[in-house]
């Protein structure tokens, strides 16, 4: 289980280098909801990945394959498939320059000022529905469903992984509870930081998750 948590470590990465939960995550607590906020949306976004993960790691166990070398191929081409989609998005990201929308950064702070707990809950939920978001839980979820592990050993496996993909919307919360007093300037520097580099960050850590996935794949050919 220790190596199976290993090899997740580069997918989990690349999923905690999500700058968009990062952006709105800071945002809610720069808001008057702050706190209340967060935590609704973590948990939202927690419960939608889980979702998603622990649903492909079950379902791999429903598909009509056969053990033994033609499975292997099939996963391994399957591998390579969203290795390449990952690599040319990463690339085309890196070699694009795109403007912030300040319009829509607004709204959602305007928004975010009034919105109820449910709503910040729907919102982490939603997110999760992002392309990279959902390439990435199902890529976590057919490496555990792979391994065969039983129901308790795949579960935390399943909520270690979510726990680490997660880390960017825990990590600025932590922030706020522990230093409130530094927290606010802390997290608009940041704010801004993401704004300027979310691309140049998504980008790289779409580099790296597809060569990775691109040699879990040839490994198994």
């Amino acid at each position: 289980m220790l190596s199976l948590l290993i090899s997740l470590l580069p997918v989990a990465f690349a999923g905690t280098m999500s700058t968009v939960p990062a952006s709105v995550t800071i945002i809610i607590l720069l808001s008057s909801n702050a706190l209340r906020g967060a935590w609704s949306f973590l948990i939202g976004s927690f419960a939608g990945a889980l979702l998603l993960v622990g649903g492909a790691a079950v379902g791999l166990r429903f598909l009509p394959v056969r053990e033994g070398p033609d499975q292997n191929v099939k996963v391994a081409l399957v591998g390579l498939v969203v290795a390449a989609a990952l690599i040319g998005y990463g690339i085309y990201l890196l070699s694009h320059t795109r403007g912030t929308d300040s319009a829509a950064r607004g709204r959602m702070r305007t928004r975010v000022g009034s919105a109820r707990s449910w709503e910040f809950l729907v919102l982490g939920l939603a997110l999760n529905l992002r392309p990279k978001a959902i390439l990435l839980s199902l890529t976590a979820g057919t490496l555990i469903g792979l391994q065969g592990l039983g129901p308790l050993a795949g579960t935390l496996v399943v909520l270690a992984y979510v726990l680490i993909a997660q880390s960017e919307i825990v990590v600025p919360i932590v922030l706020r509870m522990r230093r409130p007093e530094r927290a606010d300037a802390l997290l608009t520097r940041l704010d801004l930081w993401l704004q300027h580099h979310s691309q140049t960050i998504t980008g790289i850590t779409l580099l790296v998750a597809g060569v990775f996935i691109a040699g879990l794949g040839i490994a198994r050919l």
